[in-house]
Order: C-alpha cells, then structure tokens, then sequence
C-alpha cells in the first residue's frame, strides 16, 4: 500500500472513530468510548503528521516519574539550562522541545501536538509548548521534556501521556529510588502495547562497594 492509500485509510478510520456514540449506559459503554478517543489522540498527534512528514525529525521524548531528573538530562545534553528544573512538586509548566534552528518549520506548525499553543518564551501552563532553537542539537533530532507521568496535577499527567504517544523515541527516566514505582511501569506496559521505541536512563544509582 502506498503511502498516500494509507493516509486516506487512516482519516477515513480516524473520521469513523470520532464519530463514535454509546449513549447506552452499558457496562463497557465507557471504556469503548474512551479507547476510540485515544485512537483519535494518537492518529491525530503521531500517525497522520508522521505520515505527512516522514523526512521530519525524530522526536524523543523525556519522560518519567516526579524527581527523576528529565529537565537536568535535557540541560547536559545541550550543554546549558534549556528546560527549567522544578524544586517544588508538583510543578506546572509548559513542556519544552529543543530543536536546531534549521528544523524550526517543523515545529512551529500544528503539525504535531496540534492541541498546543506554540511560544519562544518560558511559560507556566499545559497548553502551551516552548520551542528552544539550539544549534548544538544535531538536524533531524529534538528533544522534548515532558511533565511527570505521575504528577498529582491531572493535567501534567493528561499531557504526559499525550507527548509520550506523540514520540518517536520515549526516554524514560528514572531513579534507584523510583524505578518499581507502579505508575511508570503502566506507561512502559502501554508502550510496548504499540511497539514504542523506548530508550530507560537509570540515574542515582548508588555507587558498587
């Protein structure tokens, strides 16, 4: 199948699954409907834009759990302060993406993440996504730091796991102390579900005897 046949199925599914109703208050009725929803999110947020754009970069996402140190990876990646480490917890604010300027046209679109407002400055809430130009990042590659998978905040939570399932790569983040925490391992289950690239950062390892 061609690429163009298969971005016609894929709005035609994406067309009938939004169209979806089960006003009979039935056992199930809830749960088919919010798995429709999801398959909406992610043709919506990942599939048809990758679809669009297959030469676009690879997006890795940086999740994982409250405390793990997401923001502190993306910073020594780049090599300065790029996202914005939270002190207190749980912290709210928008996720960040980093990109090489060259890339920006990829971005500043609603081509991915469509439900998101795009901003060059820092900003404090959900709806908005920072773009961070950074000519150290190599073309093809942008990182984008998400809120915690297991924030207290239902929004963080809500957005992480819509960044997470628009990426091309998740990095999942995580700490000696957090690892088996229930929460992340539901994402990593989910994941694998779809057959998500997933790369796991182990940090705060206590050192061998």
């Amino acid at each position: 199948m061609s690429t163009a046949a298969l971005t016609e199925a894929l709005t035609r599914l994406r067309a009938a699954l939004a169209a979806v109703r089960l006003p009979l208050a039935l056992p199930a009725s809830q749960a088919a409907t919010d798995r429709a929803r999801a398959m909406v999110t992610q043709l919506d947020d990942y599939v048809l834009p990758r679809l669009a754009t297959l030469d676009a970069p690879l997006l890795a996402v940086i999740g994982g759990s409250t405390g793990a140190g997401k923001s502190t990876l993306v910073n020594s990646l780049i090599g300065r302060v790029v996202s914005r480490p939270g002190v207190i917890r749980p912290t709210t604010r928008s996720p960040v993406l980093v990109h090489h300027p060259d890339d920006l046209e990829y971005f500043e679109s609603d081509r991915i993440l469509p439900g998101l407002a795009r901003s060059r400055d820092q900003a404090n809430d959900t709806g908005t996504l920072q773009l961070v130009p950074d000519s150290s990042l190599p073309r093809g590659l942008a990182l984008l730091d998400a809120p915690d998978v297991d924030s207290v905040v239902q929004e963080n939570r809500a957005l992480a796991a819509q960044l997470l399932a628009a990426a091309d790569l998740w990095l999942f983040v995580t700490s000696a102390a957090r690892y088996a925490d229930a929460v992340p391992w539901d994402y990593l289950r989910s994941a694998a579900e779809r057959s998500a690239a997933v790369a796991v950062v182990l940090d705060r390892v206590p050192p061998r005897p």
